[in-house]
C-alpha cells in the first residue's frame, strides 16, 4: 500500500553527511562504492596540476519507461522521481556551463516531485536547472 508522509520531509543536501546504510549489504555495496567515488574526484580536483572537473550527480529514481503515474510506485519513488526530459536538461545544462563551473561540484537531480527530501538549490543556482515534470499525490 502506497502511504505517503504526513508531512514534509527535511531535505538533506550535498553537504549532509551520508545516510546510514539499510542494512542491504548489496544497497550498502551500492552507495559506499557512490560516496568513495565522489570522494575520489573531489581529491583529484584539489590538485593543481590537473585540469578536469568533476560533476557528481545524484539522480533520483530513473525508469526506463519514464512513467510514474502507475500506482505500484510508492512515495519514496516518487518523491526522487527523475523524468527523461529533466535528466536531459541537466545533462544539457552541465555541458553548456563547463567554462563556468567549478573543479568540483555534486548536485542532486529530480523532477519537481511533492515530498522531495533533496535539496537541488545549488543544481538551480550553478546551472539554472529547472524541473520540467513532477510526480504529484492525489488528496483525498
Amino acid at each position: 500500500k502506497n502511504i505517503q508522509p504526513k508531512q514534509l520531509l527535511k531535505k538533506i543536501t550535498v553537504n549532509d553527511p551520508p545516510i546510514p546504510p539499510h542494512f542491504d549489504p548489496s544497497f550498502e555495496a551500492y552507495s559506499k562504492s557512490k560516496i568513495y567515488g565522489e570522494e575520489l574526484a573531489r581529491q583529484y580536483s584539489s590538485i593543481e596540476t590537473v585540469n578536469v572537473k568533476f560533476i557528481c550527480a545524484r539522480f533520483g529514481w530513473i525508469s526506463t519507461t519514464d512513467d510514474i503515474t502507475s500506482d505500484l510506485y510508492g512515495w519514496s519513488d516518487k518523491s526522487l522521481w527523475c523524468s527523461h526530459r529533466d535528466l536531459c536538461q541537466f545533462i544539457d545544462r552541465v555541458l553548456g556551463k563547463q567554462s563556468i563551473l567549478k573543479k568540483f561540484a555534486i548536485y542532486f537531480v529530480c523532477s519537481n516531485n511533492d515530498y522531495c527530501w533533496v535539496d537541488m538549490d545549488n543544481c538551480r543556482q550553478d546551472l539554472n536547472y529547472e524541473p520540467q515534470d513532477g510526480a504529484k499525490w492525489k488528496t483525498t
